[in-house]
């Protein structure tokens, strides 16, 4: 129940998210594309770490062409994986200042596994 409530957040930060980028239908497509067809990454191994060098960069969907410009993570920072499709992975970069809650897509090859788990979600074993 939990995990269905965050993905319907996560989702809703992604439609929020559209509405700010430079946006085309393309987009739009690819992500509802997206929503039917992502294989779920478990609570378990979700946590993840940016790697190499620079910025990664959101994307709206998950296409290159769907960048958001100026939302951006960078390595060493952590984030909450919920999903994979092609090559990016949807995920949630909370900030620790702010508390304020990021979400998109980021490509899978700026991302490492961390082996934490996403305790939000985490239920007893």
């Amino acid at each position: 129940m939990r995990f269905s409530k965050i993905l319907l957040l996560v989702c809703l930060a992604f439609l929020a998210l559209a509405a700010r980028a430079e946006s085309t239908d393309a987009c739009l497509s690819v992500f509802e594309r997206a929503v039917q067809q992502q294989t779920l990454i478990s609570s378990y191994v979700a946590g993840r770490g940016v790697v190499g060098t620079g910025r990664a960069y959101f994307h709206t969907a998950p296409d290159k062409r769907c960048q958001l410009n100026n939302v951006f993570v960078i390595p060493g920072d952590r984030l909450e994986a919920f999903t994979e499709y092609g090559e990016f992975i949807s995920v949630i970069y909370w900030n620790a200042r702010t508390g304020a809650g990021t979400a998109g897509w980021v490509l899978a090859a700026r991302l490492a596994e961390t082996g934490a788990e996403i305790a939000s979600v985490m239920t007893p074993r």
